[in-house]
């Protein structure tokens, strides 16, 4: 810390960080080294860069991989559900067509019933008459008998009782 105030660099060497600056060196063989080295730097970031580069692409590659197998599950289970609607669709187009046969027969039915009832009332209707009528004839018959009895057999038995009495 004291070199960093007393106006010194105090730079770590790091291994992403490129130290560019130029030191006062004689000049020559030294130079060719340092051109030497900088170029071997540069290569080093070069490779970091391309390799980096190729782990991106490899991630990237991974994920589009990733992605399109989501995409054909999720196709997939589009294509399934698409079946079973078309096949629920189906269903309850045969019930809704077993329903309408049903209400068909219902209302054939009702249409019996009411027919019937029509009938049943008309029967009872007859019956009723015909019970009046078989009451008249039977009150008409006892008319007929007791005229019967008190006309003839009542004046048959007058001349023997006069016959009798005389």
């Amino acid at each position: 810390m004291r070199n960093h105030i007393d106006g010194e660099a105090a730079v770590e060497p790091n291994d992403k960080v490129l130290n560019f600056r130029r030191d006062a060196a004689p000049p020559g063989r030294h130079q060719d080294t340092e051109a030497v080295e900088l170029v071997y730097q540069a290569a080093d970031v070069v490779r970091g860069v391309q390799d980096r580069a190729a782990q991106m692409e490899a991630r990237a590659e991974d994920l589009v991989k990733r992605a399109i197998e989501k995409l054909q599950i999720a196709e997939e289970r589009i294509r399934s559900a698409e079946v079973e609607q078309r096949a629920a669709e189906a269903g309850l187009n045969e019930a809704t067509a077993r329903i309408h046969t049903a209400e068909k027969a219902l209302q054939r039915a009702q249409s019996r019933i009411a027919a019937v009832e029509a009938q049943l009332s008309a029967a009872e209707l007859r019956a009723r008459a015909a019970e009046a009528r078989a009451a008249e004839a039977e009150k008409a018959l006892r008319r007929i008998e007791h005229a019967i009895r008190t006309q003839i057999l009542d004046a048959g038995r007058a001349p023997v009782r006069k016959a009798a009495a005389a």
